[in-house]
């Protein structure tokens, strides 16, 4: 079993529906470089909930990360 922490984030977006819609739209595809990145800094997994105009980043990481 991996020794894992739990790092959980939240952010406020602009409260404005059309440009929430748009952040949403640019992040349904994320380029192979970004996961690459993500992966190399030592995030095992990422969740990101969007709540109204807030943004919930849930992260696990391994020993690595810093």
């Amino acid at each position: 079993m991996k020794n894992l922490k739990r790092y959980c984030f939240a952010l406020d977006l602009i409260n404005d529906k059309e440009l929430i819609a748009e952040y949403k739209k640019y992040h349904e595809e994320i380029w192979p470089e970004i996961t690459a990145s993500i992966v190399d800094s030592g995030i095992e997994t990422l969740e990101i909930y969007c709540v109204s105009n807030r943004l919930f980043m849930i992260m696990e990481v391994n020993n690595s990360f810093s």
